[in-house]
């Protein structure tokens, strides 16, 4: 008798002329054994169990300035729309756990830049974090382009995202 296994969420991608975006969902084991293979304590690893991690790729296809800004990214369920976790909140809850500062500095830079202006063929990359669910969810992301940020607006839509699941 073999063991029933649900299908781990996909990696999705966006492309256009300007703009590629890939989104690959994380599971907490992931995660888990990533930050446990850098001497991560047990508390630590424990908190990042209770987020859905992404590693988000971004690559600035264009010959235009492209404004990244996570602040302007929504997250939305069926109900209503799913909390991201910010680098400071990251950053209270390893103080509240006295996290040593290596630690903190690691996991900083794991994270997606919250902002960054992307040159033109310039790539990016690193995780967001988001508030666990098994809901499905989307992502709308808009981008600013131009020096000023007065060029046309990329919007990214990417619906029935999931959080990654630890197989059993």
């Amino acid at each position: 008798m073999g063991t029933l296994q649900a299908a781990q969420p996909e990696r999705r991608v966006f492309e256009n002329d300007f703009l590629k975006l890939t989104v690959n969902p994380r599971t907490a084991q992931q995660m888990a054994a990533f930050y446990e293979g850098r001497g991560f304590p047990a508390e630590a690893i424990l908190l990042t169990r209770t987020a859905c991690f992404f590693t988000i790729g971004i690559h600035n296809k264009s010959r235009d300035i492209l404004w990244l800004e996570t602040a302007n990214w929504r997250f939305q369920t069926a109900s209503g729309p799913l909390k991201r976790v910010t680098r400071e909140e990251w950053q209270q809850r390893w103080q509240r756990i006295g996290l040593a500062l290596p630690h903190q500095s690691t996991f900083r830079w794991t994270l997606l830049p919250a902002e960054l202006d992307f040159q033109a063929d310039e790539h990016e990359g690193g995780n967001i974090t988001l508030s666990r669910t098994d809901k499905p969810f989307s992502l709308h992301a808009s981008f600013a382009t131009g020096r000023d940020k007065q060029g046309p607006r990329i919007d990214v839509r990417i619906a029935d995202l999931r959080c990654g699941e630890d197989q059993s």
